[in-house]
Parts: structure tokens; sequence; C-alpha cells
């Protein structure tokens, strides 16, 4: 009587590891107004979308060990729909109009859904792909999103106080007025690596790219939130760059609240940081984005590093750029 007893015991403590494994990379602790969220569906959907927008990734798929022809069939019809939606011409998952907006939006708002009530014909794909997904792939896209969690909250729990205090100093906003739900993805769906969306209170973030990983990861954490409230339309910020670039006509530079917004992040957590990781580049330098439209990092370095170290305000730093740009106009 005492074996089977015993042999049920050695069942469990086999079984039990890994279903608290899988639940908690399911169960992510919060931060802030910030809660984090690794669902397969979304992932899914992106996933597709990645699919339809990477050939490489595609090919890729088309090699893995376990995907036969009837079910890479499922993904190819998935595929050319999302194409057929704009896909290749990178659209943005949150912001575009159409069936992939529509379908992220559905997905981020976490209400259960009919399947036939929803007419989407991409859910449909979801529908029919999610089984094979969840046995096959999510298990990779789960861990490997829930280790970048799990960075990104060692980094948080040292640094995120620091950080966000110093944010909300200079830009004179709140990080977040509502609560924010940060979605982790094994791929974003999109050329760029997050997205977020201020009105609905969500950030779609990858766990995959380079240069999301690592300390970039906790850099580019707070520079989605920052989207949410401390540079949207009705920011200090952008606010001043208006009224002060009107001034001189400088209508064609006000997206330059962007380069401000990277400026800003990166110059922020190098600093906090620079006792541990005294080599960190920015992810705007890193990425050389300071080009062309962007053109603007020697202007920051003169005219918005001073406001930085609290040398002069915000808008005397907006007025010195506006007073610099209007000059090479002039000259130009």
């Amino acid at each position: 009587m005492l074996r089977p007893f015993l042999l049920a015991l050695i069942l469990l403590s086999l079984v039990f590891p890994v279903l608290a494994e899988e639940k908690a990379s399911d169960q992510l602790d919060g931060w802030r107004l910030v809660s984090f969220k690794n669902e397969p569906l979304l992932n899914l959907h992106l996933y597709l979308y990645e699919l339809a927008r990477d050939k490489n990734l595609y090919a890729a798929l088309k090699k893995e060990e376990g995907i036969v022809a009837d079910q890479l069939y499922l993904f190819e019809r998935a595929i050319n729909d999302y194409i057929t939606h704009g896909a290749e011409q990178n659209i943005n998952i949150i912001r575009s109009s159409g069936e992939v907006a529509d379908l992220t939006a559905l997905l981020l708002s976490g209400t259960p859904v009919d399947s036939e009530s929803v007419n989407n014909n991409l859910y449909a794909h979801l529908q029919e792909l999610s089984t094979l997904y969840n046995e096959q792939m999510w298990g990779l896209h789960r861990e490997s999103n829930f280790r970048w969690y799990l960075s990104l909250r060692e980094k948080l729990d040292v640094y995120g106080d620091p950080i966000a205090s110093r944010l909300e100093d200079l830009f004179g906003e709140k990080l977040l007025v509502n609560a924010h739900t940060v979605n982790i993805v094994y791929k974003p769906g999109m050329r760029q690596g997050a997205t977020t969306s201020g009105r609905s209170s969500q950030t779609i973030i990858n766990s995959t790219y380079s240069d999301y990983s690592g300390w970039l990861a906790l850099e580019m954490f707070f520079h989605e939130l920052t989207h949410a409230n401390s540079v949207n339309r009705k920011s200090k910020l952008q606010g001043i760059i208006s009224s002060e670039f009107d001034k001189y006509g400088l209508k064609a530079h006000k997206h330059i609240w962007h380069p401000i917004h990277f400026y800003t992040v990166g110059e922020v957590v190098r600093r906090v940081i620079s006792k541990e990781e005294p080599n960190f580049t920015d992810y705007a330098t890193l990425n050389g984005l300071y080009v062309g439209r962007w053109n603007y990092k020697s202007l920051l370095d003169k005219y918005w590093i001073p406001y930085l170290n609290g040398l002069v305000s915000m808008e005397e730093a907006i007025a010195n750029i506006a007073k610099n740009l209007s000059k090479e106009k002039r000259e130009n």
C-alpha cells in the first residue's frame, strides 16, 4: 500500500516545479502605477505581424522542427492576410486604421471575446493558430519575456525611483497619472521595438531586440512611460516648444520634442547608473538617430545640457535653441 503513495509523491515533486515555473512567468509584480503582462494571444498577433514584415523570420519558421506542411499552410494564410492589411508597410499596430490596430486594441482591452461576434479576419487566424502556437512556440516566447522582465525588475528595484523622480523634475510633469500596462512581447510586430498609447495607457515592448536588453531596457522602459504623460501634446515641454518656435517661424522644427525626449531620458539614466555602469551608451546615440531631420545633438549638447545641470530654466533652454535655429535659417 505504501509504494503507490510514494510513487504519487515522486510524480508530484516532478510536476509541481514545472507548474510553479509556468505560474511565475505569467504572474508579474507591478511597479508604482505600472502593471506588467505576458499574454499569449497578443504575442501571437504581433508574431504573425512580424512574420509578415520580416522574410528572414518567416524563413526561420519554415525550418523549425515540428512545423509540418499543414500547419505551415495555416501560418501562410495568416501571413498573407497581415500583408494585405499593411504589415509590409510597417503600419503602426496601435495608431493606424484598420484591422491590425482594431485587433491590437481588442487584445489590449483584456475583455473576454466571443469569436463569432468579432468582425475581424485577423482574429480568426489567431483562433485557428492559438493551439499550435501555445504547444510549440509560446513556451520559448513566454520565457524570453519573463527573463526580460526579471532583468528589468532588478534594475527598477535599485534605480527606478531616482530615475522617475529626476524625470518628473526635468519634464515638470508626473511620470504617470493613470494606471499603466506594459505588455511584454517576443516580437513587437513593427520595425520599432516598442510603442505607447497615452490614451489607453498601454505600452508594448519587445524582449528580443539587443537594443532593448540590459541597461537599454531600463532606458526604453522609461522612454515609453514618459510618452504617456511627460511629453504628450499637452505637456509643458511641447507647450514651450510651440510658443518659442512660433516666434521665429520654426514650425518645421517642432518635432524636436522627440530628440529632446530621447536625449533627456538617456542622459538621466546614464547619470543615475554611472557608478555601476560607467560605459553606458544611450539608445539614440547607439542607433545613430541624431541625423537628418533629427540632427540636433550639437544644439542639445550646447543648450539643453545646461538645463539638465540646473543652470537655466526649461524656457531659457528652449528659447536658446529656437534663437540658434532661427539664425541658421536666416544664414541658409
